[in-house]
């Protein structure tokens, strides 16, 4: 197995607050694929549990989207 170190991991709300966007809209974009995050506490596919997203994909998701006004 592969065992990179993630860092510092943020909540759903944590990430959302960060990003200036909603917490649905965060779940639904890292359902999606399109954030990298990691569920624990309940089997994939199931409700429940708690989603953390790693705070260098949120630094690098906002980098990579934000444009010049």
């Amino acid at each position: 197995m592969n065992k990179r170190p993630v860092g510092t991991l943020l909540t759903t709300k944590e990430a959302a607050a960060r990003m200036r966007v909603s917490t649905d809209w965060l779940t639904t974009q890292a359902l999606r694929g399109g954030i990298a995050s990691v569920k624990i506490g309940s089997p994939v596919g199931k409700r429940g549990g708690r989603r953390l997203f790693p705070e260098s994909e949120i630094e690098c998701w906002l980098s990579r989207n934000l444009k010049e006004a």
